[in-house]
């Protein structure tokens, strides 16, 4: 239990349980090939980012997409119901949790797979790039394919230690050219730091905004057939 103090005011934390939820397309069989775990974006809820992965060979993909454990209200009290990984509120409690959250999933899933050989894909989209880069940089899950979608990487990963995590993996970042949230500048700026780390990486663009794109994550699967 943490305590921070204010005045007569005392923080405090407490581990709880709580039901996470997860939507999955295709089938497990013999025949899997490649297992995604896939992390919608901001204000995302998980079937929406799971419904732009069915252009995947359900027989030879099955995707996994998790939920973010916050939900609100995208509009006011009478929106849509939306998802969000963290805020900056208590920020390190919500990092912790769901770490902790993706690993219980991995390891609920990955030992039904009855292939014999199979990849493990890792898919961030927009705010899921940084809780999947932060998951990754945990090192309590094997990840072959680490896909980083229209967004970058957190600052507060600790490269001493992750830098080589990253590199065991095959990294990819995919971007839309007219993406409204990530300048050219800034993405520019991005890939600067990330070749001074000394991280291996590959870059893929599209035309279009920012946005799951059904026929550059094909490209994307051929690129992981590559590797």
């Amino acid at each position: 239990m943490s305590e921070k103090k204010h005045l007569n005011i005392t923080e405090q934390h407490i581990a709880v349980q709580r039901t996470a939820r997860y939507f999955t397309y295709g089938e497990l069989s013999e025949q899997t090939k490649y297992i995604w775990f896939a992390l919608h974006g901001y204000a995302m809820l998980a079937s929406s980012l799971i419904k732009r992965m069915q252009v995947l060979n359900p027989k030879e993909h099955f995707v996994v997409a998790p939920e973010g454990l916050s939900r609100f209200y995208w509009n006011g009290f009478g929106g849509k119901p939306v998802a969000s990984w963290m805020t900056s509120e208590d920020r390190l409690n919500e990092i912790k949790d769901y770490i902790a959250y993706l690993n219980q999933l991995y390891q609920h899933i990955i030992p039904q797979v009855p292939a014999s050989t199979f990849k493990i894909n890792a898919l961030g989209f927009s705010q899921g790039t940084a809780t999947a880069a932060r998951w990754l940089a945990s090192d309590q899950c094997h990840i072959d394919h680490m896909i980083f979608w229209a967004g970058p990487l957190p600052h507060d990963v600790d490269w001493d230690k992750s830098l080589a995590i990253f590199n065991a993996a095959k990294v990819m970042f995919v971007l839309g050219t007219q993406d409204q949230f990530i300048k050219e500048e800034h993405w520019l700026d991005h890939q600067e730091k990330m070749n001074k780390l000394g991280l291996s990486y590959e870059t893929m663009t599209f035309e279009g905004k920012h946005e799951l794109d059904g026929p550059t994550l094909l490209k994307v699967v051929d690129w992981c057939n590559g590797q």
